[in-house]
C-alpha cells in the first residue's frame, strides 16, 4: 500500500464513520506527544529523510488489530511509511485474497 493510500483510508467517505470524531486529536497525540515525532518501530524522525529509503518520513498511526473503531492507546502505534506498510502487508494480502474469493475484485 502506498503512502497516499494509507493517508487516504481515513479520508474516504465510507471509512470516515469508522473513526471517532476526535481521531485527529488522537492521532496527533500518538505521533507528537507519545512517540515524540519518531516512528515507534524504527525510530526515524518525522519530516526527515528515512535512513534506509531516503524518502521524506510522514508518520501515520497504525491500528495494530486493523480495526479503526478500536482507538485504545495500546492498539495504536506511530509508524513511518516503511514500517506501516511492512506491518500491514500480511493483513492486506489476506484481505485482498478474501475480496477476490468473494468476487469483489481488488481493493488495491
Amino acid at each position: 500500500m502506498k503512502l497516499k493510500t494509507v493517508l487516504n483510508y481515513a479520508n474516504k467517505t465510507e471509512n470516515k464513520n469508522r473513526y471517532p470524531k476526535n481521531w485527529k486529536d488522537i492521532s496527533k497525540y500518538i505521533r507528537f506527544v507519545r512517540a515524540k515525532n519518531r516512528c515507534e518501530v524504527c525510530g526515524c524522525e518525522n519530516y526527515k529523510p528515512h535512513p534506509q529509503t531516503g524518502a521524506k518520513v510522514i508518520l501515520t498511526v497504525a491500528h495494530l488489530n486493523h480495526i479503526p473503531e478500536d482507538c485504545r492507546y495500546e492498539n495504536l502505534k506511530a509508524m513511518c511509511q516503511k514500517c506501516h506498510n511492512t506491518y500491514d502487508a500480511a493483513h492486506r494480502k489476506g484481505t485482498k485474497s478474501k475480496t477476490k474469493a468473494a468476487g469483489c475484485g481488488s481493493l488495491f
